[in-house]
């Protein structure tokens, strides 16, 4: 539909895109077989890399005072950025998995209406070699170890994209990976540094939302929720704003839509998905910003 070139394991129909899909299909609808908690996330991810060789570390400060092109840590990989990357400084394990905090603020008029925060864990795999030994194919496995036996994904649920990604002065190729509407996680093989200059070493960068991997694998309507059950209780109790799951089993899916760097007009936007949904366009507006402001606190 959107012209985008795209692998499956099976004759997909699309790419596997929100906009190409329907929307975020997986609510309450996930092909994910382990129905994991957001602390047991990162138990199975940092277990299943360990068989596979990869070290667990703990996370770096989210102030990448060790940066000077950065004021906080915008990505795992950016804890390794510029020193380790550009082979400099040895890393504290190789290969190495971590699930670091970080901080983005372009999301912030997303925050509570799409599913992305401003602080999140990216959980990581990072390796750094010499070009001699980088494997992309055992990369690529690995990873779907993680997706196959950790989330329960089989991969005709997974549709892959090719692409590439820039952050923190390297980029490089990249894979995305795909179920039901939402991105799941997203493999670079990073290989220089901006502007076009070739690293002396290869490194790999898959980095995935811990947030988003409990999310996916409940297929809840709110990844809030999944994130933080109690203190969204607590607020519930403080505010007044009732849980309405109906409506969210509705709109979430939708609310994809109304991602506000993909969406050009947002008035537009709030107004085709409230005809989607049979709702005055007042109504569904403010009964989405007042979740929004729930979630935003959260």
């Amino acid at each position: 539909k959107c012209g985008q070139y795209y692998w499956s394991t099976i004759n997909a129909e699309h790419c596997g895109e929100p906009a190409c899909s329907g929307g975020l299909t997986f609510i309450n609808n996930t092909p994910a077989k382990n129905k994991l908690s957001y602390i047991e996330v990162w138990k199975e991810f940092s277990s299943i890399h360990k068989k596979l060789g990869y070290t667990p570390i703990n996370r770096y400060p989210v102030v990448a005072r060790w940066n000077p092109t950065m004021d906080f840590t915008i990505a795992s990989i950016a804890a390794f950025q510029p020193f380790v990357v550009s082979g400099e400084v040895k890393p504290p394990a190789n290969p190495l998995v971590i699930p670091q905090f970080c901080l983005r603020f372009g999301d912030i008029d997303n925050v509570g209406v799409t599913g992305h925060f401003c602080g999140f864990v990216m959980m990581g795999e990072h390796a750094f070699v010499a070009p001699k030994e980088y494997d992309i194919n055992k990369y690529l496995k690995d990873h779907l170890t993680w997706l196959n036996q950790g989330m329960g994904l089989n991969n005709d649920d997974i549709t892959i994209h090719e692409d590439a990604w820039a952050g923190g002065g390297n980029f490089g190729p990249c894979i995305e990976f795909f179920s039901r509407g939402l991105e799941v996680s997203n493999q670079v093989y990073m290989q220089y540094e901006l502007p076009n200059k070739e690293l002396k070493i290869k490194v790999l960068d898959m980095g995935q939302g811990h947030e988003r991997a409990a999310w996916f694998t409940q297929g809840k309507p709110s990844i809030y929720e999944c994130v933080f059950p109690k203190v969204i209780e607590k607020l519930r109790k403080s505010t007044g704003v009732k849980y309405d799951e109906e409506f969210m089993t509705k709109f979430v899916p939708l609310s994809s839509y109304l991602k506000t760097d993909d969406t050009p007009d947002l008035d537009k936007a709030y107004n085709d998905v409230a005809k989607k949904l049979n709702m005055p366009f007042e109504t569904f507006k403010n009964k989405v910003q007042e979740i929004a402001a729930l979630y935003s606190v959260a």
